[in-house]
């Protein structure tokens, strides 16, 4: 019986795939510029040889976990892995399971996420983990678009979650991944959209074991294609701000001198003219960024006091 031969298209990106015995044997792109560059076969290659003899070592890729791997996930998102490995090992310690977390305090929880920034996924991890054990008596959920729907998990983090913890193949992006796929296809174009390069990514998928392949994609593009320029060619790409002086960095101060305050609790007026002084330089007021926290739910407002 000869193979059968199908057709799927994507913004323009014409892939022929070949199979036999409803196997896939062979793939080739047929669009534009992408071939040009590099073909599938040869890129999976070179990135997997790379990954076999420097790959990294990282604790949550030992687990099969999903609350976990989760936990690494969201430690991850903005935030170098440098920070967020002893601040993983640390809050599994204090929060073990979705359990744990779910009854925590928010001072506990705040605390011992202190060093990560963005203070807002901590809760969002304490509301998922409160779903989980709620709504899924304790066990995570395996459908992505389920996965998607709990706080704070959008569509990276959820099939992230799939692959890692339950092997889903489905092809995702971050800021290292789109980086070599951005390099590799696309040397000669700008404004390249995301489903642009997921069109490539579906197909480049090694299906054997797709857990892997994600890590190989990730230490690649951190450790090879640091280049940051890159990242220009991509649609969706936005500079981000430095912390000193930003908004989050005032946020943050705020919460920082309740956490170091006798019960984490302050007068309006002595939390309000910390800020004063380290906002003479700025357009921002003490309302605007306490204001902020408390719509947030990371800081909580009584009629006489700010507190956690």
């Amino acid at each position: 019986m000869p193979p059968r031969r199908t057709f799927q298209r994507y913004s323009g990106l014409q892939i022929e795939i070949v199979k036999e015995n409803s196997i896939r044997i062979q793939y080739t792109l047929t669009v534009e510029k992408a071939t040009r560059c590099m073909n599938i076969p040869r890129f999976r290659h070179k990135i997997l040889v790379w990954y076999k003899k420097n790959k990294r070592d990282m604790p949550w890729r030992k687990t099969k976990n999903p609350y976990k791997i989760l936990v690494s996930e969201v430690m991850l998102q903005q935030t170098q892995v440098s920070r967020a490995l002893p601040k993983y090992k640390e809050f599994l310690q204090a929060f073990p399971t979705p359990k744990a977390l779910a009854r925590a305090s928010d001072k506990k929880l705040l605390y011992v996420w202190e060093g990560l920034g963005y203070w807002r996924r901590a809760l969002f991890l304490k509301e998922t983990a409160t779903r989980i054990e709620r709504t899924y008596k304790g066990r995570f959920p395996r459908d992505i678009n389920v996965l998607e729907a709990l706080p704070g998990i959008g569509p990276y983090t959820a099939r992230a979650l799939a692959c890692f913890a339950f092997g889903n193949s489905e092809a995702f992006l971050d800021t290292n991944i789109r980086r070599i796929y951005l390099h590799f296809f696309f040397k000669n174009r700008k404004g390249i959209s995301d489903q642009e390069i997921l069109a490539i990514a579906k197909v480049a998928v090694w299906y054997r074991n797709p857990r892997e392949w994600h890590y190989a994609l990730f230490d690649y593009g951190a450790e090879v294609l640091k280049d940051k320029k890159i990242n220009r060619k991509s649609l969706h790409y936005h500079r981000q701000s430095p912390f000193a002086g930003s908004f989050r960095s005032f946020r943050t101060n705020a919460i920082r001198f309740l956490l170091a305050s006798p019960q984490n609790k302050v007068s309006h007026k002595k939390l309000e003219d910390m800020l004063k002084k380290t906002l003479t330089k700025t357009s921002y007021t003490p309302a605007q960024v306490l204001g902020s926290l408390v719509k947030d739910k990371l800081v909580k407002k009584s009629s006489t006091h700010y507190f956690l």
